[in-house]
């Protein structure tokens, strides 16, 4: 009874370790590549990119983003790429729009770019980047 007990606990405890798993922790024990500066520079500078939730935007080369959110409001503010690959932004022209930052990772497994947030949360999906400003923001 006792081994079936001690069995049974170390199952729970298996489980709640397995459930608080991050999402980057997942990206990176599947192989995904964690961007540096020079990646990331280069993904996005003069480039709009779109999202999975419908977000698209424009990374203008003098450090300012504009572009649309998914409900079709006009967004602006500016970004920075740290010298760790982080992707920054900050004064937005929306409230709900808070400063961040966001590591940025190649997920292998789907060809996609991930930004993950401080907590380990991917707080965008990257489906689509097209050269340039093709939608005039």
């Amino acid at each position: 009874m006792r081994k079936l007990i001690t069995l049974f606990a170390a199952s729970v405890l298996a489980l709640s370790v397995t459930a608080c798993t991050t999402d980057e922790a997942a990206l990176r024990d599947n192989s995904a590549t964690l961007l540096g500066a020079v990646e990331v520079k280069n993904l996005l500078v003069g480039n709009t990119f779109t999202a999975t939730n419908g977000d698209t935007y424009y990374f203008d080369r003098s450090g300012v983003v504009t572009g649309k959110g998914s409900y079709g409001e006009k967004n602006k503010g500016n970004w920075n790429i740290t010298p760790e690959g982080r992707l920054c932004f900050s004064n937005w022209n929306a409230n709900f729009a808070p400063s961040a930052c966001y590591k940025v990772f190649f997920d292998n497994a789907t060809q996609q770019r991930k930004l993950v947030d401080g907590n380990g949360d991917t707080k965008y999906t990257v489906v689509n980047i097209v050269t340039g400003n093709p939608n005039n923001f």
